[in-house]
């Protein structure tokens, strides 16, 4: 994305994929705000719905910028934040107001919860018939386990996810970032983009059954498949790859760690860098198969070869030759790499009266339709009264519906 293409984004904002199009956001929690973020982050004017008293959740979970919790503002950017009690009568009727001139309603709730608040499917598609109402829960609508909650760790648990993840002979290892709900975001946003396309072309909307614990599954993809093919269990492999051998992460001479990967096609280039060329016709080597069964005598000498110099050599040399590999980088070191900071993966957003804050950007480069960080992350109630000016509310109105504590707004009710 090029500073031009920015700057004609910021004067030509009707440019934006998702330009006029309204998403109300009732989800919690990380994975629905998430997807929101991405569809706001398109163009899409989302309005982001928090209890009056408690907020949301993340809004308590460290570390703080300027007051506001840092986990929030990594899933909450670029949307409005409107503060409403959905079990106050008034403020449902606020809440179904805007879903009746929404064209994305989304909800996390556990199953039938949504029925029971007046805010399910059938209550919406009432008021607007081409909806696309988003669901999202840990194991979907249906099923013996549809009641259950759905946390990441526990569905990476439960998934067959954790039981992959380790290194042999120790125990499962979960990821500290949280697969099962960023991959949830994304197979949602992707989701959410296909049913608009499928209403555009037939002016009709549907329902989105969206579960984590599916996602997990689909997740296993060549693993699962394999086990379906051969019913062989997969074990822990650490950085080892049993189906690509030698694919793995080695120490070299500085005590630092290289993932080198190479193909078939590779294969010959590889054995030369290492100093080994006679692993080319070595019977016991000279195709993938066969080095699969023979990997347990490969890989201590691939691994003895790549203690002899640094990883910046070999890094050098395999890099020379065409070769896939990569020094196992810390997330210090991640930041500062050109290639993430010429990819503008680092970007900011300004909070008045405190500055620039760093935020993580998309990985979606469009030529024509930029994604951008339009605005830092709603304050509490930030824009609740605005966004009742735009139903039609009048200052008593809003006062009122504050007074009451059907809602709650930062500044307090209009003067």
């Amino acid at each position: 994305m090029t500073n031009e293409t920015v700057a004609n984004d910021a004067v030509n904002p009707e440019s934006r994929m998702l330009s006029g199009i309204r998403v109300l956001d009732l989800c919690r929690d990380l994975s629905g705000p998430y997807t929101s973020m991405m569809l706001a982050e398109l163009g899409a004017d989302v309005i982001e719905v928090e209890h009056p008293v408690k907020g949301d959740e993340t809004r308590s979970w460290p570390p703080f910028i300027d007051g506001v919790s840092g986990y929030f503002s990594t899933i909450n950017r670029s949307k409005r934040g409107i503060a409403v009690d959905l079990k106050d009568e008034e403020g449902l009727k606020i809440i179904l107001e805007l879903a009746s001139r929404a064209d994305v309603v989304m909800q996390s709730f556990t199953p039938g919860v949504a029925d029971r608040l007046g805010v399910g499917y059938d209550a919406i598609r009432a008021l607007k018939p081409d909806v696309v109402y988003y669901s999202i829960s840990g194991y979907g609508q249906d099923g013996p386990w549809r009641e259950k909650r759905g946390y990441d760790p526990i569905l990476q648990a439960a998934s067959g996810f954790m039981s992959l993840t380790g290194e042999a002979g120790r125990g499962p290892v979960k990821t500290i970032v949280p697969i099962a709900d960023v991959s949830t975001a994304i197979y949602g946003s992707s989701a959410i983009l296909g049913a608009l396309f499928h209403r555009e072309r037939t002016k009709t909307g549907q329902y989105i059954d969206m579960s984590m614990m599916d996602v997990m599954v689909s997740l296993l993809s060549v693993v699962g498949t394999r086990y379906l093919l051969t019913g062989v269990v997969p074990q822990r492999n650490g950085t080892e790859n049993p189906q690509r051998v030698p694919s793995s992460a080695y120490e070299c001479s500085d005590g630092k760690l290289i993932q080198a990967v190479p193909n078939q096609r590779q294969w010959p280039a590889f054995c030369n860098v290492l100093g080994h060329p006679e692993w080319v016709d070595d019977e016991r080597y000279e195709n993938p198969a066969v080095r699969v069964t023979n990997q347990d005598t490969l890989y201590p000498e691939v691994r003895r070869a790549f203690k002899t110099r640094t990883s910046e050599e070999w890094a050098k040399a395999l890099d020379e030759a065409t070769i896939a590999c990569s020094p196992i980088y810390s997330i210090d070191e991640v930041f500062n790499l050109p290639q993430v900071q010429a990819r503008n993966m680092v970007q900011s957003y300004d909070v008045a009266g405190y500055g620039e804050v760093p935020a993580i950007g998309s990985p979606v480069k469009y030529s024509a339709t930029p994604v951008r960080i339009s605005s830092p992350p709603p304050r509490h109630g930030q824009h609740t009264v605005e966004v009742l000016k735009e139903l039609g509310r009048s200052d008593d109105d809003i006062r009122q519906l504050i007074n009451q504590k059907s809602v709650f707004a930062e500044k307090g009710a209009p003067s």
